[in-house]
């Protein structure tokens, strides 16, 4: 969802960020337009050419159900020639007018994009001089206003309709569909596009969105429905990631045997407390009277892919994993274990970090060459050996954090907080197009302008 006040706000910054550094002003200023001759009351105007158009402050609003409103002041300079019988000359159009028009936005599933449609265009003009050179000329020309309006009005409506119809569709056209992101293990290709019609509310837009991991094998979950939630009236806007889009990437990049953790490794090499059979001395005294201070090697990994689950204000994760305790490359005791964990997480700029603050294994022994192994003793010991070894690892990757997929490289999150509901989580922030954005937008703004060149 995009928050109206604050998207107008940006709306209006961001435009002028586009041209700007195709212009020499902060403002938007196109020229070239070549106008059609007219015959006014006997007085044929001819090679009629825009010298210069202003938009300086383009307001942008919500138009409930519809779509959206760009209201704006706009300034043109036009110079022609005028004839009459034998007589003839050059002349001047100054206008300021208010251009009030509304564009709806749809989504085109065929092609996976939003498009924007003409919708109604209205012309109000707050002044209009036309300036034949002389005085007594300019007395005349006031009869010819009402027509020049006119077909001013028709010119300017289409041209706004125009880009409507085609050059800010080619904008859209022009952002990537797809974005490559190296995350985990792998690069994962993720395709995005919209989900269903924008709608238009009195204070905010929800623009649904789908973004999905491409993968050749199915996914082994149902796929994701349509989610949404309020808009935080503090930031421009809020992004909800599903569970699903989660769970993609952990099933393409942790798949079976992804997760490989071997002890020792240099955080507990030979020689520390783990890695020999002397840690269990109490907790597992049978180990220790089999094994006696001799060397223990651990070899950990999973059995599925990490499932995600989002809960209000919770995350939780699920991973079933196999632990192989081996002496003297021997395996003594083989166990299948569920391991829960709880957290939270937070954003910064693109990256989502967070945290594990809790621990909960279940443990089943598949096989012991030291006799019968109590469960829940079996538990214990595997609590403690996680909370030593893995965990800290998972918080590392948590710290470091990842980047969101459906907004990199496209827009940069700057203030924002990031909160969990049920089966989604919710990224609320202020938002900044980024650099290859901003390139997009001035090759189509550039492209709009030179339309302004063209012959009708």
């Amino acid at each position: 969802g995009i928050n109206a006040e604050y998207g107008k706000q940006w709306y209006q910054r961001r435009v002028r960020e586009a041209v700007v550094s195709t212009q020499s002003t902060g403002e938007i200023i196109m020229g070239g337009l070549v106008i059609t001759p007219m015959d006014l009351n006997g007085v044929e105007v001819t090679n009629l050419k825009m010298r210069d158009m202003e938009l300086p402050k383009p307001e942008l609003s919500i138009v409930p159900s519809k779509g959206y409103r760009l209201n704006s002041e706009l300034t043109m300079v036009i110079d022609g020639d005028w004839s009459f019988g034998f007589l003839g000359g050059d002349l001047t159009v100054n206008t300021k007018l208010n251009l009030d028009t509304v564009a709806g936005v749809d989504a085109d599933m065929k092609n996976g994009i939003f498009r924007t449609a003409a919708g109604s265009c209205d012309v109000d003009f707050v002044s209009l001089e036309i300036d034949m050179k002389n005085e007594f000329l300019n007395t005349i020309a006031k009869g010819m206003v009402e027509d020049v309006k006119e077909r001013i009005a028709g010119i300017v409506c289409k041209e706004v309709n125009t880009a409507l119809d085609t050059s800010f569709n080619d904008l859209f056209q022009a952002i990537p569909h797809e974005v490559k992101l190296h995350l985990l293990t792998r690069d994962i290709v993720f395709g995005f596009g919209p989900d269903s019609n924008p709608v238009f509310s009195s204070d905010h837009v929800d623009v649904p969105c789908r973004v999905q991991a491409q993968s050749k094998i199915p996914f082994p979950f149902a796929p994701p429905r349509g989610i949404s939630d309020s808009v935080d009236p503090e930031f421009i806007g809020c992004v909800l990631l599903s569970e699903h889009l989660v769970n993609s990437v952990s099933f393409l990049a942790l798949g079976k045997g992804a997760i490989k953790e071997n002890i020792p490794n240099k955080k507990f090499p030979i020689g520390s407390d783990l890695t020999n059979t002397a840690y269990f001395k109490k907790s597992l005294p049978q180990l220790y009277k089999a094994y006696p201070n001799k060397d223990v090697v651990y070899k950990i990994s999973n059995l599925r892919y990490p499932k995600l689950e989002f809960e209000r204000n919770l995350q939780k994760v699920d991973v079933p994993l196999r632990v192989l305790v081996q002496i003297n490359g021997a395996t003594v005791i083989n166990l299948k274990l569920s391991l829960k964990t709880r957290g939270h997480l937070n954003i910064a700029g693109n990256v989502i970090t967070g945290s594990c603050d809790e621990i909960k294994t279940k443990t089943v022994v598949v096989s012991s060459k030291i006799g019968d192994i109590d469960a829940d003793l079996a538990n214990d010991i595997m609590d403690d050996l996680f909370s030593k070894t893995i965990i800290p690892d998972v918080n590392a990757f948590f710290k470091k954090g990842f980047r969101l997929p459906c907004v990199d490289k496209v827009i940069d999150t700057k203030e924002a907080i990031a909160e969990t509901k049920d089966d989604f989580l919710r990224v609320c922030g202020d938002f900044e197009l980024t650099d290859y954005t901003l390139a997009v937008v001035r090759r189509e703004v550039e492209k709009i302008v030179d339309k302004f060149t063209l012959d009708y």
